[in-house]
């Protein structure tokens, strides 16, 4: 896998959707995230150099093969064509560096802005009385109730919780239906 596709999986994991979702979302000025912009820009500048590396060893493997059937004329050219290639895996390798960088960047915001109380993310939690009714609806459609079936059925909700909470919930539930 090449560097190029390894740093956008890296980025669509890290955004949690795809890379033309993300840039979609960033053309409508719809993304609150300040490093999305740069991101994108580096990312792009990182897959045309990844292809450009990619048609230079092209071109180097061709030249390599003329010269090892005997075309000795073309000593300077399979040269040139080596200096290009390590040029551009060197570019890349820096390009690479950079997203990661921004990706660090990125998770240290996140960070520092998982510290803050955030109104919007207070409200959107739901309180352990609502998460416990949106639970049991989830339940009732189950065949077999076990961590992974609710998660899955809260998430189809729109519901995030976490490991701990969900525990709480699956706990209260499974007392509450001894049956399950």
């Amino acid at each position: 896998m090449s560097t190029a596709i390894y740093t956008r999986r890296l980025v669509e994991h890290r955004y949690g959707g795809p890379l033309e979702k993300l840039q979609r979302g960033n053309a409508s000025d719809r993304s609150d995230d300040p490093v999305l912009p740069i991101l994108l820009r580096r990312l792009d500048g990182l897959a045309q150099t990844g292809a450009d590396a990619q048609s230079a060893r092209r071109n180097l493997e061709a030249v390599w093969q003329r010269h090892r059937s005997g075309e000795h004329a073309l000593d300077d050219l399979v040269l040139l064509y080596a200096t290009e290639v390590v040029d551009l895996e060197r570019q890349e390798q820096s390009e690479t560096e950079a997203v990661w960088d921004l990706l660090d960047v990125r998770l240290l915001l996140d960070r520092a802005s998982a510290r803050r109380p955030s109104a919007h993310r207070v409200a959107s939690a739901p309180d352990d009385q609502d998460l416990l009714d949106i639970a049991r609806d989830v339940a009732a459609g189950l065949h077999r109730l076990n961590r992974e079936a609710l998660r899955r059925g809260l998430r189809e909700r729109g519901v995030p919780v976490s490991n701990r909470r969900l525990g709480v919930v699956l706990q209260r539930l499974r007392a509450e239906s001894p049956s399950r």
